[in-house]
């Protein structure tokens, strides 16, 4: 059995359980592990009682003669644990590295309940009226924020793997040739089942097994679907010069919301987290551990009265 790490300052014992949370849910863990050692002396050798921006901003020069790139590194390390004790409640949260937003992952645009329902309502009214189009845009973009499933995977969904009786969803050769089973919220169901019977009257003859169809009764593609989405966004006032929101964020989303949802209910996300990884079809934890920091984010903006999707909103 391996052993954990040694800690000493007066947050050993958060960083034992941050590294050993990490390493029994897959990760090697053993660069992060590394300056997280050096991180726990640098606490001890301060006598520091306190973790804030100056605090870790001193640490992580604290080394001379290394690249930006290392620097961000030991910076972004700190940091994820930092928010995983945000999200436990036992500590604050910090800004990321300046340097660190030009390059790497953007940071996701969270879209509220109040958004979805403008989005939504704008496609109820997309043309050619009279047709399927904005039935299918309704649904598909619901079954996304109430989920979290990729776009491609909705879209990609054959009438045969969409199980209503059990509200079951068949999710096959994912991005990383996986599949997978999504359970999904007896509302989500009901919408889907009444999207069926509009599917069968507007495309009682559709040409192939798509669930999710077009105006011309096939498979509804990707970059049809993204172009009318931000179409929609832009519309609603919520895509705007300043800022980004991406079709992608619905994702995002619904990753933040459930974990939000889980500090609310002061539930162990340490058992959930391995599952949610699994629910959306993540190759690997550290790609679960990532919403982590905006989670940690939007708390310590004081959201706690954030309205959560997947709650079977769809």
């Amino acid at each position: 059995m391996k052993k954990a790490p040694d800690f000493n300052s007066f947050n050993a014992d958060n960083l034992s359980e941050y590294t050993k949370f990490m390493v029994d849910n897959g990760r090697s863990f053993r660069v992060e592990t590394t300056i997280l050692k050096e991180f726990d002396r640098f606490l001890e050798h301060t006598e520091t009682a306190v973790i804030n921006s100056d605090t870790v901003e001193s640490f992580v020069y604290s080394k001379q003669d290394l690249s930006n790139s290392q620097y961000e590194k030991r910076h972004r390390i700190i940091r994820g644990f930092l928010d995983y004790c945000a999200i436990k409640g036992t500590g604050e949260n910090i800004p990321a590295h300046p340097k660190a937003r030009s390059q790497g992952r953007r940071i996701p645009y969270l879209y509220t309940i109040s958004d979805i329902e403008k989005v939504l309502s704008l496609a109820a009214d997309l043309n050619p009226k009279d047709s399927i189009r904005s039935h299918s845009f309704q649904a598909i973009i619901g079954l996304i924020y109430c989920t979290g499933l990729r776009i491609g995977e909705a879209l990609r969904l054959d009438i045969s793997d969409v199980d209503l009786e059990n509200g079951v969803l068949f999710i096959q050769n994912t991005k990383f040739k996986k599949s997978r089973y999504v359970p999904i919220h007896p509302t989500a169901v009901e919408v889907l089942k009444r999207y069926l019977k509009l599917r069968d009257h507007y495309s009682p003859n559709p040409k192939g097994q798509a669930f999710f169809l077009s105006t011309r009764n096939d498979r509804l593609a990707y970059s049809t679907f993204n172009t009318t989405f931000l179409q929609l966004v832009r519309e609603a006032g919520i895509r705007t010069e300043h800022r980004n929101s991406r079709t992608h964020d619905l994702r995002h989303t619904f990753a933040v919301n459930r974990m939000l949802k889980w500090y609310e209910e002061d539930s162990d996300f340490h058992e959930q987290l391995p599952m949610l990884s699994i629910y959306m079809g993540h190759a690997h934890f550290e790609d679960t551990t990532y919403y982590l920091n905006a989670s940690a984010e939007l708390m310590a903006k004081g959201s706690k009265s954030f309205q959560f999707g997947g709650n079977g909103n769809a």
